[in-house]
């Protein structure tokens, strides 16, 4: 079905195109081009099967959202019953004064404990001991640009015009 929208909205646009080119003077009256694109070419239908495409679209990522987020609430409650019960059987291990278990299904250890290292103030560290990332203010930057002010490596610009559809 996608491709029969898209395929007559490029339709439209030709036709589109085609009464510009055989009555430019249609470009300089606004009514008198609706007016003529009404009557001479789907573009009302087409339109309303594209608003329609794209709210089924955006209600299908929305759901799809929706399935992630619990999938990944799943996921971390799985991860959490997993982790529970590891800590079960270390308190078993080490209440029975085993370090190795060889089951059918699984050996279970006790590994000795590792060193790491464990940050108390991360601002004492010396330089080398740390990354420091750059990334751009953009809502500053842009305050600045607005008000005149040079930023170097930055410039104002002019983005792409954006698409509203309202609904209700």
């Amino acid at each position: 079905m996608t491709g029969f929208i898209f395929r007559d909205a490029q339709i439209v646009r030709n036709q589109i195109n085609a009464l510009i080119a055989i009555y430019p003077e249609l470009e300089e009256d606004a009514t008198l081009l609706a007016d003529t694109l009404s009557g001479e070419t789907e573009l009302e239908r087409v339109m309303e099967k594209l608003v329609s495409f794209v709210r089924d679209a955006e209600t299908m990522a929305a759901a799809v959202k929706a399935r992630k987020d619990e999938i990944a609430a799943r996921q971390e409650r799985f991860e959490r019953q997993g982790n529970s019960g590891r800590k079960i059987i270390q308190q078993l291990m080490e209440a029975s004064h085993q370090t190795r278990l060889t089951l059918p299904e699984a050996t279970i250890s006790i590994t000795a404990a590792r060193e790491k290292a464990e940050i108390i103030d991360a601002d004492a560290l010396p330089q080398g001991f740390f990354k420091t990332e750059r990334k751009p203010l953009s809502k500053e930057i842009l305050s600045a640009l607005k008000a005149g002010e040079k930023v170097p490596g930055a410039e104002l610009v002019i983005g792409e015009s954006g698409l509203m559809i309202r609904t209700k």
